[in-house]
């Protein structure tokens, strides 16, 4: 391919990237991006307070949330393009749907983090609107030097291969994650810019062959300042930079790259990026401001070991390829993740070959190889320190976004697109090093490019759509009831299908409702289906605001209809068998204030279910499989009362059985636990079987019987309350060691196991 036509096949890239990433950011609702929700009321806060920093206090809520300690850069960039406009109605726009499924995915939508307004789409080019969609428009642009840099970067690493450079701009250009993030208020798409033009700027100089100049360590001082200015995990290149300076002066035997590169460049990143780090060391005690960042995005309760990481890793790659939303709207097809692993996967071990191979330093044949083969012509290349400082680079990345993952849950792969360049160039060589055939290449490119350009219209926009219908044809039913609002709204609520008679632990139960507003309402209501035991215990629940969160009660009229489908979800360590009650109501989220029957009634049945224990082959009530450390696994447990009163006592058996064999012996605790507070209203600790069966005593397979006393505090308050159970051996230093939950797909976060509900009941008098 000549010179010509592969500049003009990357220019089509670029200018398609720009169209498609223009077409993501029109086809996401507004705030429904990853985190934009609070990217964006951090862009508005500084245009309105003339780019000053607002005060970081886990004790305040903010709109930004956590996005207030994170460095600003991108933010007041974005912020000085749309301080002229008028954002005052944010808050009339940004209307928190308070149930959204974020992060995970429910099989009836509730995917909005937003409850968008009927006149929302008239107003994209208004107030808050118009800022929030040019402040995308400077993303999409950031992202196009994103591109730009890896187009760059593969032809500074491999100059005669012009394929290598034009798949890896398409890959980066492509990749639908790529394309929604670049499409949304995010400070990634400066970081990644930042992130990847650094590494480019390190690997020309390592590749040069003249000594660097001022302007090279200047440009890399201000590239690195404004990159740990635009996200902090780009300060793992500040080591990279001064082992490329150190490399250079020992190659040129010349003091002056070192010290002078390293205080040209080094002096321009602290007074670009110095400031903010002195601040945060001033107002919080640490100059990263991690911990404010972390008391307010949460904590993993425990934090993760390699086990949990890796039962992450398909989240992690599911939103490296493209996972929408709030991580919550995959691809159309889930398979296609499997596809592009696939791909990936080949990429990577191939490009690993490429590298070992290289290495081996074995004589590159030049000879002609037999027609059958005639495809294999592979890349001729003494790999260079250029080339290892980019592989380090994806190593750091990884490594540094594992140690972030463990401290907070976020397994999403678009964290490591700082290295995206390095990535896209890599996973290319691993595809193309070994051949130079055409067809090929277009069949590992075009999955990629056929997903990012259905995606839009495949994926996202249907996720969001209403399903609100004017006088529709259907049959009419009389309504199971009417509810009505304190406001003056009322709705009326008809099960059209009735859950499926039976379900078993760890299963969703479909509830099938038409639902009809009979007069206007002035507030918001949310939409509850428990699923309840005799004695009211609730086994089940789902709080959603209706049509799957898609509708705001305040803005429907007299008339209006929708089926509205429920699915709530049965805890996979519920109590069975038992027959439950199908309950349906609604409640005003801010006040906790319900909707009332004609009859003064807060709640409509409208069915029951079954629930079922599992299968097993065990003869033990209610079969479950705990796993705690592949040593101890728990199979199943009965429970006297499940609506104790306070005062009064309540027997928890558990059946064990051992894994393999044992040699500590570990004591039980089973606790009555509000979750809320960390209340325990009841409590057991004791070996097994009352202390008559030590665990270094069970042999293998063997169930164990252990029943535990809990009796109920007196002063416990009426309410309902979960079983936790598990288990521990005091440490020499009087620790509690807690032997962790084995996940079947690997994970470890929790160490211990949650089993039913249970209702305290007042206490009896005598």
């Amino acid at each position: 391919m000549t010179d010509l036509r592969a500049r003009r096949w990357l220019v089509l890239i670029v200018a398609t990237y720009v169209v498609l990433a223009t077409v993501y950011s029109f086809a996401t609702p507004p705030f429904e991006a990853s985190d934009e929700l609070w990217h964006y009321p951090m862009v508005k806060y500084l245009a309105d307070n003339g780019l000053q920093l607002p005060l970081q206090d886990p004790a305040v809520p903010t709109a930004w949330r956590q996005e207030g300690s994170q460095p600003p850069l991108y933010y007041m960039l974005a912020a000085m393009l749309t301080s002229w406009i008028d954002t005052s109605n944010l808050d009339y726009w940004r209307r928190i749907n308070p149930h959204a499924d974020i992060g995970v995915i429910v099989p009836d939508g509730n995917v909005n983090m937003i409850v968008h307004r009927p006149e929302e789409a008239q107003n994209r080019f208004t107030g808050a609107l118009l800022a929030l969609q040019l402040s995308r428009f400077f993303s999409i642009a950031l992202g196009a030097g994103t591109v730009i840099v890896t187009c760059l970067l593969a032809r500074s690493l491999f100059p005669t291969r012009h394929d290598i450079a034009l798949m890896a701009t398409a890959f980066n250009a492509f990749l639908p994650m790529f394309l929604f993030i670049s499409g949304s208020v995010n400070n990634d798409n400066l970081s990644n810019l930042l992130g990847n033009l650094l590494t480019l700027l390190v690997v020309r100089l390592l590749l040069r062959e003249t000594a660097p100049s001022w302007r090279d360590y200047m440009l890399l001082g201000i590239a690195c300042g404004a990159g740990i200015l635009s996200k902090m995990n780009l300060g793992f290149f500040i080591p990279i930079i001064a082992l490329s300076l150190f490399i250079i002066s020992l190659r040129r035997r010349d003091w002056r790259p070192l010290v002078i590169g390293g205080i040209i460049s080094g002096t321009l990143t602290i007074a670009i990026a110095g400031w903010w780090y002195l601040r945060n060391w001033q107002l919080y005690g640490d100059p990263t401001g991690l911990n404010v960042f972390l008391d307010i995005v949460g904590r993993r309760a425990i934090p993760a070991n390699a086990a949990q990481l890796w039962s992450e890793r398909d989240s992690f790659l599911w939103a490296f390829w493209g996972f929408f939303g709030g991580m919550n709207v995959p691809i159309q097809s889930t398979t296609l993740y499997t596809g592009f692993n696939l791909i990936g996967g080949i990429g990577l071990l191939s490009a690993l070959l490429f590298i070992a191979y290289q290495q081996a330093k074995r004589p590159i044949p030049n000879t002609q190889y037999p027609r059958t083969f005639a495809f294999f012509a592979p890349l001729r290349l003494k790999l260079s320190l250029a080339h290892w400082i980019t592989l380090l680079w994806i190593v750091v990345t990884f490594v540094s976004y594992l140690r972030w993952t463990a401290e907070t849950p976020a397994s999403q792969g678009r964290l490591v697109f700082g290295a995206l360049s390095s990535i896209c160039v890599w996973l290319v060589v691993g595809w193309c090093w070994w051949h130079d055939k055409t067809w090929i290449k277009a069949f590992v490119a075009a999955p990629f490019i056929l997903v990012s350009f259905a995606a839009p219209t495949g994926s996202i926009l249907p996720a969001y759509q209403s399903p609100l219908f004017q006088t529709p044809n259907i049959p009419q039913a009389m309504p199971n009831a009417v509810l009505r609002a304190s406001d003056g709204g009322a709705i009326a609520l008809t099960s059209t299908q009735q859950s499926q008679p039976t379900v078993r632990p760890g299963e969703y139960a479909r509830v099938s409702l038409l639902l009809t507003v009979e007069q206007a309402f002035q507030r918001d209501w949310s939409l509850f289906v428990h699923l309840v035991t005799p004695d009211n215990v609730i086994v089940g629940q789902r709080d959603i605001y209706p049509g799957g969160g898609t509708l705001a009660t305040s803005d429907l009229s007299p008339g209006q209809q929708w089926f509205n489908d429920v699915y709530v979800w049965i805890p996979p360590n519920a109590y069975a068998p038992q027959t439950l009650a199908v309950v349906v109501g609604w409640y005003h989220l801010p006040t906790g204030e319900r909707m009332m029957t004609d009859n003064g009634e807060e709640l409509v049945t409208i069915g029951q279910i079954d629930l079922q224990p599992r299968a097993s082959e065990l003869t033990v009530p209610n079969p479950i499989n705990i796993n705690f450390s592949d040593q101890i696994e728990l199979v199943g447990y009965s429970i006297s009362d499940l609506s104790p009163a306070a005062a009064s006592q309540t027997i928890l058996t558990l059946y064990w059985q051992a894994l393999d064999d044992l040699d500590t012996d570990y004591i039980v605790f089973a606790q009555v636990i509000d979750p809320l507070t960390t209340t325990i209203h009841a409590a057991s600790d004791a070996m097994p079987a009352q202390w008559s069966a030590p665990t270094s005593t069970w042999q293998p397979g063997v169930i164990i019987e252990d029943p535990h006393i809990l009796p109920v505090n007196a002063a416990a308050p009426p309410g309902i309350y979960e079983i936790y159970v598990g288990l521990y051996r005091r440490g020499d230093d009087g620790s509690f060691n807690r032997l962790r939950v084995f996940t079947p797909d690997g994970g470890a976060a929790f160490d211990y196991t949650q089993l039913t509900r249970v209702r305290i009941l007042p206490s009896v008098s005598p």
